[in-house]
């Protein structure tokens, strides 16, 4: 009996150890799949966080290249902006000057023109015959301001077939002008500029470009800007007039042409009419002229070409005279 308690015991006991190993086993491969499940869900879950961060790196690049983009147009729009506000700038400075300006001649006292004609009446004008090939104005006022303040400059350009005809035979570009007026403040600086600078090298740097050039000044006594202006609006209206004949001189011509034109197909075309009904009159036109007496009073004339006798008015004269 003990021995068979004990057998039992043992049995039981080993299936307890069995069960457990069982148990233990199956908790194992539990704990095995739960690591496996953990391993795929770490490796989706890190794959997703890579997919996020690329999503998230490919949206800031372009949402920073969206602002880079904006921040390029802001930036043109505000240079866009900033260039018309500085020319509207400057032409409100213009407007505005040229309202002072007018608003100063507008009230100008009797004092204040005064004045303006004594400054005008102190002012001198130089006339240029020949100025130096592409000297530009300002670089004219620089020479001449040497000897004293220059009020204005005016240069006539050269002929635009000149420089054309120059430009398309590979001359200089640059543009040239032929004559010139400089007007200065005081008559005494332009008296002196012309007595120094007339028939001279303009000097200055060996290294300038109008160094060895001649300039040909002159001084206009008595007379003013105004002067030239005047003269240079008659002159205008002098070619506008002359190119105003001109142009009904033309018209003349072409309407005459027209209407001689017009006429000679009139006239062909009565005659071709002629022609086909076969009217056409071959004898030449008859023209009639009435010949007038020639008389004369030369005494190597004929007794016929003479005068029979003298008017009656004649006779009544040398009858008083005589």
């Amino acid at each position: 009996m003990g021995k068979q308690d004990t057998l039992k015991d043992l049995l039981a006991v080993e299936e307890d150890s069995d069960v457990s190993s069982d148990s233990e086993a199956l908790n194992s491969r539990k704990h095995e799949a739960n690591d496996e499940n953990d391993d795929f869900d770490s490796d989706d879950e890190e794959e997703e966080a890579v997919f996020q961060t690329k999503k998230k790196s490919n949206l800031e690049r372009f949402q920073d290249h969206e602002s880079d983009g904006d921040s390029e147009e802001e930036e043109s729009v505000t240079k866009n902006e900033s260039v018309t506000s500085a020319k509207l700038d400057e032409t409100s400075e213009m407007v505005e000057e040229q309202k002072k300006r007018t608003s100063k001649l507008k009230k100008l006292t009797p004092e204040q023109l005064a004045k303006e004609q004594k400054k005008i009446k102190k002012t001198g004008v130089c006339y240029l015959s020949t100025i130096p090939p592409y000297m530009k104005p300002v670089k004219l006022r620089s020479v001449l301001s040497r000897f004293g303040k220059l009020d204005r400059i005016f240069l006539k350009p050269e002929d635009p077939s000149s420089y054309q005809r120059r430009v398309k035979y590979g001359g200089n570009k640059k543009k040239r002008f032929t004559e010139g007026w400089v007007e200065f403040v005081n008559k005494k600086d332009a008296k002196l500029c012309a007595q120094t600078m007339n028939g001279n090298i303009l000097g200055g740097k060996k290294s300038s470009y109008y160094h060895d050039d001649v300039i040909n000044i002159k001084y206009l006594p008595g007379f003013k800007w105004f002067d030239l202006t005047q003269q240079i609006a008659k002159e205008n209206e002098i070619r506008q007039s002359k190119l105003a004949l001109e142009i009904s001189q033309q018209a003349k011509l072409n309407k005459t042409f027209v209407n001689n034109v017009e006429k000679s197909k009139y006239i062909n075309r009565k005659r071709k009419e002629a022609e086909s009904e076969g009217k056409e009159d071959k004898k030449a036109p008859k023209r009639s002229f009435d010949q007038r007496d020639v008389t004369t009073t030369r005494a190597e004339a004929g007794s016929s070409f003479k005068k029979a006798k003298n008017s009656d008015n004649l006779e009544s004269v040398l009858s008083k005279v005589f």
